[in-house]
């Protein structure tokens, strides 16, 4: 979720000019330990009209935190500064990037901020709950975790997208340290797009991998040899779970994944649910 310059709707705080009498500024700051990674956040923020909306409860602090490599993405909302997160390491791998930014708590009815741009002139704007009304610049960390870390798929697998034209089913390279399933340039790209919408992001993403851990568990029957990285961290999740390659693919696979079929049911409920409301 990169926050890059754009345009928005409404003056935003610390976007290109919007508001040059303003300032919206966050550091964060990332330390470790053998079990999590911490997250510590200072803003600083020099517009009134934001402190003020932040102070009444009307706008909220949010540190977004994103891991394409492994597909973990949450916000965190908070009100003061410092604030610290903690987040578990397996959840963490390679570039993370991480953004911070105050949103509307609620409907914003003739919004205007101080010291905007003077083109806005005295325009007053309608902003929706959630909407960005200040935002910092992103940040990137590189993380190095336990590749054999097997909490999050993404450590063992990576979905990208196809050199090639055209339509045609996904397909998956076995011989690096991670298993590349590649896709498409038409279903990647709304992977992409998809994968950032939580309720949807589950069950699309196990669809693509289920499948290719099955084929994964066959490469491994049939052979030996560990050359790949990926090979030796699906056997130690196999001994984990004291199952064994003899066992039904089907069923070990999902008992790898953790029975993703329930995480889906449950995410689908969620969508079912929200639409009916």
């Amino acid at each position: 979720m990169r926050l890059s310059i754009r345009s928005y709707p409404h003056p935003v705080v610390g976007n290109r000019d919007d508001v040059p009498g303003a300032a919206f500024q966050a550091t964060v700051e990332m330390t470790t330990d053998k079990e999590n990674i911490y997250l510590d956040v200072s803003v600083n923020c020099s517009s009134s009209t934001i402190n003020r909306l932040l102070k009444d409860g009307e706008a909220v602090l949010v540190l977004h935190v994103e891991c394409s490599n492994t597909m973990f993405r949450r916000a965190y909302e908070f009100r003061g500064s410092p604030f610290r997160c903690s987040i578990p390491k397996d959840n963490l791998n390679d570039a993370v990037e991480v953004n911070v930014f105050a949103l509307a708590k609620r409907l914003l009815t003739r919004y205007r901020v101080d010291k905007a741009h003077e083109d806005y002139g005295d325009v007053r704007f309608s902003v929706d709950k959630a909407n960005i009304l200040a935002a910092g610049e992103s940040q990137v960390f590189h993380v190095e975790s336990d590749f054999d870390s097997m909490s999050r798929i993404g450590s063992i697998m990576q979905i990208t997208e196809a050199p090639e034209e055209g339509e045609f089913p996904m397909r998956a390279d076995f011989s690096a340290d991670k298993i590349v399933i590649f896709l498409s340039k038409r279903d990647f790209a709304e992977y992409k797009q998809l994968k950032h919408n939580e309720t949807v992001a589950g069950p699309i993403t196990n669809s693509i991998v289920l499948p290719v851990l099955m084929e994964a568990l066959h490469i491994l029957k049939q052979s030996d040899e560990e050359d790949c990285r990926w090979i030796g961290s699906i056997r130690r999740r196999i001994d984990d779970l004291q199952e064994n390659l003899d066992s039904d693919f089907l069923v070990l696979a999902q008992k790898i994944l953790e029975l993703p079929l329930k995480r889906s049911l449950a995410s689908a409920r969620m969508l079912v649910e929200g639409s009916v409301a």
